[in-house]
């Protein structure tokens, strides 16, 4: 039997766009007003992969609707997307806590809608599959990590295939991070590589960018340590939730010392430095130490732009990508914190590669990019 989709919307020009985008891929179910929309919840949406609801419902409203579903437990099990009219305010910050993961506003774009709601039921799935994946995922990750820190004189030999091993580590906690790592080890390359050639007294060698590039792939490995009511949320973080997320700096420097005698010197010294300053900002407003100027290292500076252009250009959970034009001109003003002088200006020199990497990736553009 065909996955289904329940759409919940008294409009009948969004149920019918919406069912057009997905007929052929799920069964789709429609509801006209708030009480059909909760004869269907109330079946306990079995088979369903997710609900579109709509605030403004004839009878009972989708807030009511939304609030009957979290206390049952449902908005655990798939997840609910909320419709946006384009007159509508933004979904309340408080309906995030009750389990919606995302909105949906006209006009619908087919190919971005489809490919939001596979990554939802990727991420969300149902409640005891996604337990069950994530506690196997987690389990086989420390048995993982324990048998590569045993391995010394393996590890020693295969100082690549480890840093890719515990870099790729992230990616399989959070669902929604695939292939990040991947691309921020290649925007270091193109980057550091721009600087070798426009800055010769800095004493960048194409031997070290590759070591910059190699060793960035651990810049968030302390994301690991951290719950994943934080890792996995798909609304904002609280101010409380924030200072544990922004602890993943501390908790990747304490990781790091744990395989030092594994790795060579050169290695893990470059490794900690990206992963101990690469929030920190040349204008001292970064985390968590607040060091400026050129106390911060090279390796870790040209790693924080990397880091930041692929948020910028990424679609996640919670946000939509920016255009690769948009993240340019938000790196280059400042609207991301402040980089160094010398960074900009090779980043300016190879914008061009990067947004060449991000379109051979096929990662999902924003629309001005399509």
């Amino acid at each position: 039997m065909a996955s289904k989709v329940l759409i919940i919307t008294g409009k009948l020009v969004e149920r019918e766009e919406l069912s057009d985008i997905f007929k052929g891929t799920y069964e789709v179910v429609c509801a006209s007003d708030g009480e059909e929309g909760r004869r269907y919840l109330n079946d306990g949406i079995s088979g369903f992969e997710c609900v579109f609801l709509r605030a403004d419902l004839p009878g009972v409203s989708g807030e009511t609707l939304l609030k009957e579903a979290f206390a049952a437990g449902l908005t655990k099990k798939v997840p609910f997307i909320m419709i946006e009219g384009e007159e509508d305010p933004e979904t309340p910050d408080e309906w995030f806590d009750m389990g919606v993961m995302d909105f949906a506003r006209r006009p619908f774009r087919s190919r971005q809608l489809k490919r939001r709601i596979a990554n939802l039921v990727r991420i969300s799935g149902r409640e005891e599959k996604s337990t069950e994946r994530i506690g196997a995922q987690d389990e086989t990750l420390k048995k993982q990590f324990r048998l590569l820190t045993l391995q010394s004189e393996e590890l020693k030999k295969s100082r690549n295939s480890l840093l890719e091993a515990l870099g790729s580590i992230v990616e399989y906690r959070n669902l929604d991070y695939s292939d990040h790592i991947e691309r921020v080890k290649n925007f270091t390359r193109i980057l550091g590589m721009q600087m070798m050639r426009d800055y010769p007294d800095l004493g960048l060698t194409k031997e070290k960018v590759d070591t910059y590039a190699t060793a960035s792939m651990l810049h968030d490995i302390g994301k690991i340590c951290l719950p994943d009511n934080i890792i996995l949320k798909p609304g904002r973080l609280t101010p409380e939730e924030t200072e544990i997320m922004k602890s993943h700096t501390s908790k990747g420097c304490e990781m790091l010392d744990g395989i030092k005698a594994y790795i060579s010197r050169e290695y893990w010294s470059i490794a900690y430095d990206i992963c101990r300053y690469h929030h920190e900002r040349y204008d001292g407003h970064g985390y968590p130490y607040e060091v400026s100027g050129d106390s911060i290292p090279l390796s870790a500076q040209i790693v924080s732009l990397a880091d930041v252009y692929d948020g910028l250009v990424s679609e996640r959970i919670y946000k939509k990508a920016k255009p690769k034009s948009k993240a340019f001109e938000m790196i280059v003003t400042g609207e991301c914190g402040v980089f160094a002088p010398k960074v900009i200006e090779s980043f300016r020199k190879c914008h061009s590669e990067f947004e060449a990497l991000v379109d051979q990736t096929g990662m999902d553009l924003a629309e001005d990019d399509k």
